[in-house]
């Protein structure tokens, strides 16, 4: 059996609804066919039907309340808690919105690693202190989690510049040797 993985940040598996669902939909897929156990927490309230096994993939479905700006945020606060408790030997976030939670995951020990897409604090959507919570929240990403990944070597090199962060571009992310099964 391979490698346990948790995949959190998402509204879950296998809806799909903007570039993260989509993200976890084909890397969830991948990796099961190469023979790593995947569970991606679901938020519950978007799935009527719960099965608890997706094409190979197990779904975990969490509660969240029901605020647009919120639920994602809880939903995610909920599934890292529940993952740390289940020990999973690996914990791969999405959103960099999540990234002050990798105090959770450096207190249980777990490994981490989170996708950081795109300069949200830059966003026109976020303003004022959404822009502010979205820059320091990517700040404790870079500080938290034990790999960041960036989808671009341009993001790669933001990260670098803005949070003196190394990362890894996700072309190159199953050849990273900390993500590797021991």
């Amino acid at each position: 059996m391979g490698t346990r993985v948790a995949i959190i940040g998402s509204r879950g598996y296998p809806y799909v609804y903007s570039g993260y669902e989509t993200f976890i939909k084909e890397l969830a897929e991948r990796l099961v066919k190469v023979g790593y156990q995947i569970t991606v927490y679901c938020h519950r309230n978007l799935f009527p039907q719960q099965p608890p096994i997706v094409n190979g993939i197990r779904c975990i479905y969490l509660p969240t309340i029901e605020k647009k700006n919120l639920s994602q945020f809880i939903h995610s606060l909920q599934a890292i808690c529940h993952a740390c408790f289940k020990k999973f030997p690996l914990i791969l976030v999405v959103n960099s919105a999540n990234g002050p939670f990798g105090f959770l995951t450096k207190i249980f020990r777990m490994r981490t690693a989170i996708n950081v897409d795109g300069l949200e604090w830059m966003r026109p959507k976020w303003k004022g202190m959404g822009a502010k919570y979205f820059y320091w929240a990517s700040r404790m990403a870079a500080r938290l989690f034990d790999v960041i990944i960036t989808d671009s070597f341009a993001m790669q090199k933001i990260y670098k510049e803005e949070f003196a962060c190394a990362s890894v571009v996700i072309a190159l992310w199953s050849k990273y040797p900390e993500l590797q099964e021991s």
